[in-house]
């Protein structure tokens, strides 16, 4: 779908998913990021319902609240389209969700990854499928783990769909991959999760209001949170 013509700017939406358990630093350090270098117009985190790899996840009401608490750009959302869905005890795969909201906004949707899950892009659902609903843009640093890719198909996906100007991806709705270069925390949840049961030092690590939520409500204290 060709957008040249369009008299209206066609809104660019920036997919962020994950566990989000919680949200910190890293996540909305390259939120931030893209919404300025790119311009991205909305920037939706999208928590993960049940996950695939049946990681066992704080509850969904804990980790939305720390994500909206942690919103301070009004270009930030978040979506519990994910959440919902798990409702009906249905799993959290990426392609359903970029399929969701492909027909749902009408919008150029950027799903974002990091370059180190790209390497193992061959084990979701669909895989192949997911640039027919958005177009990726990968996260990387300067010294790339892009070199690091071994899988023949993914070589193959990334060659044929990799974009290095940004202004074509705005011509489509999809099928282009983007990799955007910056330095950000490098943490997972998981080691922030262990930090806060060892009562170690999170506060580069955590905005004021999330260690205030995680305090006052008793989180990640208990050995089923540590995954």
């Amino acid at each position: 779908m060709k957008l040249e013509n369009n008299s209206k700017k066609t809104p660019l939406i920036g997919l962020f998913g994950g566990a989000y358990d919680p949200i910190h630093n890293g996540h909305l350090m390259i939120a931030n990021d893209l919404i300025k270098k790119l311009g991205l117009d909305e920037f939706i985190f999208i928590p993960t319902g049940i996950s695939v790899t049946e990681k066992n996840l704080t509850p969904a009401k804990h980790r939305l609240q720390m994500i909206n608490l942690a919103l301070t750009n009004k270009k930030m959302k978040v979506s519990t389209f994910e959440v919902e869905e798990s409702l009906d005890s249905k799993k959290s795969f990426t392609f359903d969700t970029l399929k969701y909201f492909f027909k749902k906004n009408n919008a150029i949707n950027f799903f974002i990854m990091g370059s180190d899950n790209f390497l193992q892009i061959n084990t979701w659902k669909n895989w192949k499928k997911l640039l027919n609903y958005s177009h990726i843009i990968l996260i990387d640093r300067k010294i790339s783990k892009l070199s690091l890719i071994k899988h023949s198909e993914i070589k193959e996906l990334y060659k044929q769909n990799v974009e290095k100007d940004f202004y074509k991806l705005k011509l489509k709705r999809h099928g282009y991959i983007y990799r955007h270069c910056m330095d950000y925390i490098d943490i997972a949840s998981s080691e922030v999760r262990k930090k806060i049961r060892l009562s170690e030092d999170t506060n580069k690590i955590l905005p004021e209001e999330i260690r205030t939520y995680i305090t006052d409500n008793n989180l990640y204290k208990l050995t089923g949170h540590e995954i």
